[in-house]
């Protein structure tokens, strides 16, 4: 009985390796009659494989990593302009705050001088009110000094005349002898000039 197992068991494998042999012809036969169908030939399929491989390692060599290299570049480039770009917008924005900062400390600078120049108008209109003022009161008091000593010197000359006037009508009284309606005449005569 062992000897039966044992022939059954190079039985099997004889017949296994039988199996293999003729399912791997006809793999080949089947792939062959299929390529040759297509119009294909192993050893022609192998060259051009070959070829088409040796064509595409120097295409990925000398066109496909420069056209890489080049596109990375750009896109390194244009990463690049954009981050420029948003710094520079952040800039203007900066500079936009400064700006209103600027305006609105000049706006409060401009008020102030106005207020400044408001109250320094005001100051000196009031200066100068007054001084006008003092002037006026000054050229009052000057002009009422003038005529007090005006109106002196007129009374003294007023004195004088009167006094020359009486001594000439005396004279003339004494001179005349004439009596009292005569004297009276030449007194009103006198006061008529004075006057």
């Amino acid at each position: 009985m062992a000897e039966d197992i044992q022939d059954t068991t190079n039985t099997e494998e004889a017949l296994h390796d039988e199996v293999q042999t003729e399912v791997h012809e006809e793999t080949s036969e089947g792939i062959g009659a299929v390529a040759g169908q297509f119009g294909l030939k192993g050893d022609l399929f192998v060259a051009q494989l070959i070829n088409f491989l040796i064509v595409l390692a120097v295409l990925w060599k000398f066109v496909y990593n420069p056209i890489v290299k080049m596109l990375d570049e750009r896109t390194e480039r244009i990463e690049k302009s954009m981050k420029q770009a948003e710094e520079i917008e952040k800039r203007v924005e900066a500079i936009e705050g400064e700006k209103e900062d600027v305006l609105n400390t000049a706006r409060k600078e401009a008020q102030e001088i106005a207020q400044t120049a408001h109250i320094a108008s005001e100051k000196r209109g009031e200066e100068m009110i007054e001084s006008a003022k003092r002037e006026v009161e000054r050229v009052i008091v000057k002009g009422k000094q003038q005529l007090a000593d005006e109106r002196t010197a007129m009374l003294r000359d007023a004195r004088k005349e009167i006094v020359e006037i009486a001594t000439l009508a005396a004279e003339r009284v004494i001179k005349a002898s004439i009596d009292k309606s005569k004297a009276d005449s030449l007194a009103e005569e006198v006061v008529r000039k004075a006057t």
